[in-house]
Formats: C-alpha cells, structure tokens, sequence
C-alpha cells in the first residue's frame, strides 16, 4: 500500500485529518462489509492503488480549494480500498525484497450499534458506537498493537513475553492483566481509561521519541482521566457500575455540557442534533438513564435545563434557554 494511503488512514486514527479526509475513510468503512474478497498479485495491485495514487495526488493538490473538491473523486478512491478486502479478514499482498508487508484490518461499529470480536489471541474486545479498531497483520508475531478509535472494553489474555498495547490518539495504554475500558473519541475533550480489575499503564506517545509514563499503574476500580486541551491527567476512584454502562445499554452523563451530552446521543441514537442557543457550556448535567428511547432523553433534558427540541427524521434540534 503506498505510504500515502497509510498516512491517511494513521491521521484519520488519530483525529487530524480533514473533513474530505475523513469522508473518504467512512465512505469506505461503510462499505467495507459488503466488499467481494481479493488476492491481490504486484501486477493487480499496481492496476488497483495506481487510481487511488491519481485521487490522492488530486485531494492535496486542492486542499487549499476545498469548495472545489468533488466527492466523487474520494467515493472513487473508497470503493478501490473496499475492493481489496472482505469483511474484516486483512487482504494478502505478497512479500518484497524479503521483508513482510505489513496490512490491517478495520473493525467499526455505526452509530446505533454495538459489537463484540475476539483477536487471535484470545483476546474479546467489546466496542460502543461510532468505534473503530485498527489491528496489523503482524499482530502476535513479536507483539500485541492495535488502534482505537471511539471506546472500547477489552478483556486481554495476559501474555508477560507480548504486552498488549492501544495507541488512541497521543496515549499508549498497555496491559499489565487486566479487564478495562478505554473512551477516546476524538471529538471528546478527555480520554479515559476505567479499569474493571487487574492493571493497566498509561504513556503519552511522543512522536520519533521516548513515551513518557503517566501513570505505571491504573488498577481496579480506577479511572485515569486525560485531558486533552491542557495535557494534564488524573486517576480517581470509580464505581463498578460505571464501568458496565454502555455495556447495559445504560447512559450516565457526569458534570456534562450539552455539547458532550449531544455528541454522545449522537453516536448512541445514530441521529444528528443541532443545537441552538447560548446554553450549551453555563451548566453542567449529571444524569443518568437505563435504554430509554431518544424522546424521553429529551423530555428529561429539557425538564432539566429548560430546552424544548423538535424531531425530524434523523435530526434533533435542541433549543437552549440563555444563560441564567
């Protein structure tokens, strides 16, 4: 794959890429379980990323005209990634100069859904809404990595010789035998990592450098709480049932705004809310709720704050009430 490719995909991992960039990775993830599976030989494979080189060449080159980029390019681009994989076995490339090529797959759960997977290893993964999970074809060989993007729970198969490790944007979290869940959405100001039992440490990543330790040791019932915006972090105590929330189709919103509660309802729901009003960061909400549906949300958030909301299709508008 050429290296532009796989930057595209390691900036949407890590939430810099575009707006463009990030259609084009979703275009193609929506389509990724529908795609036919491929074995691709080097004359194939030089027919099939040689248009996806041309898409990518065109999208920097307009970057800096991005009311005249034209989303067919990047559907065209998409639909030539999806069909070099099937479902989420990573396609096979042959080996170059006697060094393996390393390819990956995608794991992703829409907004609205749930799903769990085990790896290779024995390891199960449970991943919420709006997640994705990004695993190389070398994993186990010399170690256990993989990407998160969204949240996760993860029960790992402790193996001391083979750590097992998520990169999730600027955090390293690897596992010391544990069961623990990690919420980074890159759209969230923090990054949390709650763990069930066990042991869990945390790095910040720092590129071409040494990671720096955070925290050496996370255990059970604690929760360590990144803060993105002022890099800072902290560990608190946490209760048992926070941790099992989402797993029990339970929301539970602790001192949130309405744009966390928003985005929140967003990927839970799988519907888009706009939000009007100059309410949305003078109060902080702590409420909880046990797989209700989406208009008794609403009707309890507005009994809260004051808001009232219409639905349409798949779209919520929230009216805030000002500041008091």
């Amino acid at each position: 794959m050429d290296s532009r490719i796989q930057e595209l995909f390691k900036r949407y991992q890590s939430g810099t890429a575009t707006q463009a960039e990030r259609k084009l990775v979703e275009d193609w993830f929506a389509k990724f379980n529908q795609a036919p599976q491929y074995q691709l030989n080097p004359q194939q494979e030089a027919e099939l990323f040689g248009p996806v080189d041309r898409n990518i060449n065109f999208l920097l080159a307009t970057q800096s005209r991005r009311r005249l980029i034209d989303n067919r390019w990047f559907q065209a681009a998409a639909i030539l990634l999806v069909s070099l994989t099937a479902g989420l076995v990573p396609f096979l490339l042959p080996k170059r100069n006697n060094r393996e090529v390393v390819t990956y797959s995608y794991f992703k759960t829409p907004n609205g859904t749930r799903k769990s997977f085990v790896l290779p290893d024995g390891s199960t993964i449970v991943l919420n809404s709006g997640s994705i999970i990004r695993v190389p074809s070398n994993f186990g060989h010399q170690s256990r990595e993989i990407d998160l993007t969204g949240e996760a729970f993860f029960e790992i198969k402790h193996n001391a010789e083979k750590p097992f490790t998520i990169h999730s944007g600027k955090l390293l979290i690897t596992d010391l035998g544990t069961a623990f869940n990690v919420k980074a959405y890159p759209e969230d100001g923090k990054v949390q990592v709650a763990v069930e039992s066990g042991e869990v440490k945390v790095e910040k990543n720092i590129p071409n450098g040494q990671p720096v330790l955070f925290a050496g040791s996370v255990t059970g019932n604690h929760q360590f709480t990144y803060d993105k915006l002022s890099d800072h972090y902290s560990v608190n105590d946490i209760q048992h049932g926070d941790m099992l929330g989402w797993r029990q189709n339970k929301l539970r919103f602790d001192n949130a705004t309405f744009n966390d509660i928003a985005r929140t309802l967003e990927r839970w729901y799988n519907v888009k809310i706009n939000l009007k009003g100059t309410n949305n960061h003078c109060r902080l909400y702590t409420v909880g709720f046990d797989n209700e549906p989406i208009d008794k949300v609403l009707n309890v958030l507005g009994n809260l704050s004051g808001a009232n909301y219409q639905i349409h299709n798949k779209t919520v508008t929230l009216n805030l009430p000002k500041c008091k």
